[in-house]
């Protein structure tokens, strides 16, 4: 059972270290330890994040009945330039933070993806795009510019494949903490 996970959130700064003890929690930044009661949880929410540099991040978000809340990700920063997925120690602490956290909080919601009213727009802005795109490239054969319809479809090829997962994996809807979405957790080595 995975007690502890360990990640660096951002390129420059330290890493957050994450301790699970019955039911509590104690998140340490390195500049402050906070110890936080899982019965006091009343969101945790699962979201695919595109990375600059990993094409595949995930981020669970833990929110508090008095509004506080923390996150933790699948990807640890190096430096700069380099980052590390920790596919198999995200996979086995967020199952185990949610199994102790609807034991000590049976109350408590599990949910994957964006909030609706961000996952919908981002939705209707891509498709809203997909077609000016499609239009863009209609209009540039018409008119005989052939590179620039080409062009045009390369920049939607390349559009769908970066947000198409994100669309598809953030789509809200509840989950049971000992069934967390397998499409929202890193697939193991």
């Amino acid at each position: 059972m995975k007690k502890t996970y360990e990640h660096n959130p951002r390129p420059v700064g330290g890493p957050i270290g994450f301790t699970l003890k019955d039911d509590r929690l104690t998140v340490d930044s390195g500049r402050k330890v906070q110890e936080v009661r899982l019965g006091a949880v009343e969101t945790v929410r699962m979201t695919y994040e595109p990375g600059r540099l990993a094409q595949r991040v995930f981020r669970t978000k833990v929110t508090l009945k008095d509004g506080k809340t923390f996150a933790f990700g699948s990807l640890s920063w190096k430096n700069l330039v380099q980052a590390e997925e920790l596919t198999t120690e995200y996979r086995a602490f967020t199952k185990n933070l949610f199994e102790a956290i609807a034991r000590a909080n049976p109350d408590a919601r599990f949910i994957a993806g964006k909030p609706w009213w961000l996952w919908a727009a981002t939705a209707i802005m891509s498709a809203a795009s997909l077609l000016a795109m499609a239009y863009l490239i209609w209009r540039a054969f018409q008119m005989g510019a052939t590179s620039v319809a080409l062009l045009g479809g390369l920049f939607a090829v390349v559009g769908i494949w970066q947000i198409e997962p994100m669309i598809r994996l953030n789509k809200p809807r509840p989950f049971q903490p000992d069934a967390p979405p397998a499409e929202l957790l890193p697939d193991t080595p």
